[in-house]
C-alpha cells in the first residue's frame, strides 16, 4: 500500500506541469483564433470608428440642447386640428389620446362669431355658457346676479361673467393659457388666441389641484415663417356696441424669423 501510494504521488507529480503546459497551449490557440479579426469584423470596426469620428465632442461644445415639444399650427385645416399639448404635455395626435379632448381652432371661432368662453361653449359637446346657462349663487341668503358680476360680502371672491358656464353639468372648468393655470375670472378673447383646447373631466397629472369638470387651455396666437398676412374686423349691433380688430404677420427673415401683431378696440 506503501509503495502504490509514492508511485502515485510521483506520478502526479511529473504529470501535472505537463497537462497544466498542454492546456495553456490549447487555450492559448483557442484565444488567438476567437480574437483574429475577420473581414466582416474589420468592416464593421471600421464603420464603427467612423462614426465615432463623427460625433459631437461633448467636452467641446457643452450640454446638448434638446428640441423643445411645440404645437404646429401648419397642418390645421378648417374646423381639424391635428395635435394638442392638453392630453399628456407633449405634441400628440389627437386620434392617440384617450382623455375627452376638443380642439376648437381659429377658423371655427371666426365662422361662429366666437368672442370668449361662453361664446365657445355654445357649439361644443357637455359644456354650457352664459347664454344658456346660468350659475345660482346665494349670498347672505339673497341670489345673486354672477352673469353680471358679483363680489362675496363675506371674503371678497368675485364672480364674473367668464365663470358663468360649467362642463359636464359639474362646475366652471380651471383656465389656462398656453398650457399654464391661469385665474379663470380673467376672460380671454379671441382676438389674439390662435385655439382653444377643451378638456373635459379631472386631470390633476397635468394642470395640479383643479376642478373635476376640466381645464380650457388659450393657445395665444404666434408668428408664422414664410407668410405675409392682413386682417380687419369690424362688427357693430342693435345695442350701438361697436368693436374692430387689426392683425398681422410680417416674415422678416427667411425661414428663420416672423414678426406678429393684434391690436383691438372694443366699445
Amino acid at each position: 500500500m506503501q509503495r502504490t501510494f509514492l508511485s502515485l504521488s510521483r506520478r502526479a507529480a511529473i504529470t501535472l506541469p505537463a497537462l497544466a503546459s498542454l492546456l495553456a497551449v490549447l487555450v492559448g490557440t483557442a484565444y488567438a483564433q476567437s480574437t483574429a479579426e475577420t473581414p466582416e469584423m474589420a468592416a464593421r470596426n471600421a464603420a464603427a470608428k467612423a462614426a465615432a469620428a463623427k460625433a459631437p465632442d461633448l467636452s467641446k461644445d457643452g450640454a446638448v440642447v434638446l428640441t423643445p415639444f411645440q404645437v404646429s399650427t401648419t397642418k390645421d385645416s378648417g374646423y381639424f386640428a391635428e395635435n394638442t399639448l392638453a392630453g399628456s404635455r407633449l405634441n400628440t395626435n389627437l386620434a392617440d389620446l384617450a382623455a375627452s379632448i376638443t380642439v376648437v381652432t381659429k377658423q371655427q371661432m371666426d365662422d361662429t362669431a366666437a368672442l370668449d368662453i361662453n361664446d365657445v361653449f355654445k357649439y361644443e359637446a357637455s359644456t354650457e355658457g352664459s347664454s344658456s346657462y346660468t350659475p345660482s349663487i346665494t349670498d347672505r341668503g339673497t341670489a345673486k346676479d354672477s352673469i353680471a358680476g358679483y363680489s362675496f360680502g363675506n371674503n371678497g371672491d368675485s364672480s364674473t361673467n367668464a365663470q358663468a358656464n360649467r362642463v359636464r353639468g359639474m362646475a366652471a372648468p380651471d383656465a389656462a393659457i398656453n398650457n399654464f393655470p391661469t385665474n379663470n375670472r380673467i376672460p380671454f378673447d379671441s382676438y389674439n388666441t390662435q385655439s382653444v383646447e377643451i378638456t373635459r373631466g379631472p386631470n390633476s397629472l397635468l394642470f395640479g389641484l383643479g376642478t373635476p369638470s376640466g381645464i380650457v387651455n388659450q393657445t395665444s396666437a404666434q408668428a408664422v415663417l414664410n407668410r405675409e398676412t392682413n386682417q380687419v374686423v369690424m362688427r357693430t349691433d342693435q345695442y350701438g356696441s361697436f368693436r374692430t380688430s387689426l392683425t398681422m404677420n410680417r416674415s422678416l427673415v427667411k425661414d428663420k424669423l416672423a414678426v406678429y401683431g393684434a391690436l383691438l378696440y372694443n366699445d
